[in-house]
């Protein structure tokens, strides 16, 4: 069994940025007097920023569990997936710039009735991805191109098995899981 976190250092800038959001938004509104309009505006905002706050707060509470029978994140707001019960796995790239160099990418995981998504900056992201992938590989999932390119992109090597692209299989190799 693994353990995996959110660490503050990856989680700092998101704090920043709901901290600095809030002051730019409720900043105004407690020191200058304010139409309903702007108090309205201001105030969605900060509600916004504030979301985006506790949901930072959410990821750091949060610990991932994998083992043999699943994944597990246990935290505020939980869930399992058994392994015997993946149906369905993606992984997204999410660029911040226009030529592609900097992002993160998104595990989406979907059992019976839960789902689990994890960001690129938990600790142990790719051993974690290796390990649904082999899951999804062995259940013969399909995988979108997408999930294939960016699977690779990890040093996961996926292969079709099947002409209709609706199983496949991990490939061996150095620095492959």
């Amino acid at each position: 069994m693994s353990a995996h976190r959110y660490p503050l250092r990856e989680l700092a800038g998101d704090y920043a940025r709901a901290g600095a959001g809030l002051l730019a938004t409720l900043g105004p509104l407690l020191f200058v007097p304010a139409s309903p309009v702007m108090i309205w505006l201001l105030g969605g905002l900060a509600a916004l920023f504030l979301a985006f706050g506790a949901r930072t707060a959410l990821r750091q509470m949060t610990v991932v569990r994998v083992d043999e029978a699943g994944i597990t994140a246990i935290g505020p707001v939980g869930a399992t997936i058994a392994w015997e019960d993946l149906e369905r796995l993606a992984l997204a790239y999410y660029s911040t710039r226009r030529d592609r160099t900097r992002g993160w990418m998104q595990l989406s995981m979907k059992g019976r009735s839960r789902s689990v998504r994890l960001d690129s900056t938990i600790d142990g992201f790719r051993d974690i991805t290796a390990a649904a992938a082999r899951v999804a590989v062995r259940r013969q999932l399909p995988l979108t191109p997408a999930t294939i390119g960016n699977l690779a992109a990890l040093g996961i090597e996926v292969h079709d098995a099947s002409a209709g692209g609706t199983g496949a299989q991990v490939a061996n190799g150095p620095g492959h899981a």
